[in-house]
């Protein structure tokens, strides 16, 4: 189930888990009207658990309650999930990617991998030039069209060059580690 924006859960850290059940039960469902008694049926829990529960959120303007009844649906004029999920999938997006490139940096082929991805994107972003540069879609460069070209191609080329070493560094790391115990053990062994 997708979960309620980072705001909804700094503001409220401390409460439960029934509590955060029913914010994104209706977060997911922004155009459905739940009532207190259809809510405490899906949530398991007694009108009153709900009624405080949603009182807390409707306070604060998370929850619209229809004046004179019980029934509850999320505020998306003042916090449309349309809105704000764009958002978060794009912060969502470079947070994991700036988490993956932390944890496969930390390896030899890790790193050729992502060195070797980078002059691959660098390639991209300069032949792009040279096509902007070639149909006249930007201003003339004083720089001939063809070092574009060939620096693309040449990035381009060490890129997967390099992106091929991660495989070959992941192999000489297997043998390494293979064979050096052994020879540590055997040299150990021979000074005793």
């Amino acid at each position: 189930m997708v979960g309620v924006p980072d705001e909804f859960r700094d503001e409220f850290d401390a409460k439960g888990e029934t509590f955060f059940g029913i914010a994104e039960l209706l977060y997911t469902n922004p155009d459905r009207r739940y009532t207190q008694d259809e809510l405490a049926e899906k949530m398991g829990r007694s009108n009153t658990t709900i009624s405080d529960h949603t009182g807390d959120m409707v306070d604060k303007d998370w929850l619209d309650r229809q004046d004179g009844q019980t029934t509850y649906a999320w505020n998306s004029d003042a916090h449309n999930p349309a809105s704000t999920e764009g958002i978060t999938a794009v912060r969502r997006f470079y947070v994991d990617l700036w988490n993956l490139l932390k944890k496969h940096s930390e390896t030899a082929p890790g790193t050729f991998a992502i060195m070797g991805f980078a002059m691959i994107l660098a390639a991209f972003v300069v032949f792009s030039f040279f096509v902007g540069l070639s149909f006249e879609f930007t201003q003339e460069s004083g720089i001939p069209l063809l070092y574009y070209l060939a620096i693309a191609f040449g990035a381009f080329l060490t890129g997967v060059i390099v992106t091929f070493l991660s495989p070959l560094q992941a192999v000489v790391n297997r043998l390494v580690w293979r064979y050096t115990p052994k020879i540590l053990t055997q040299k150990l062994q021979s000074e005793e």
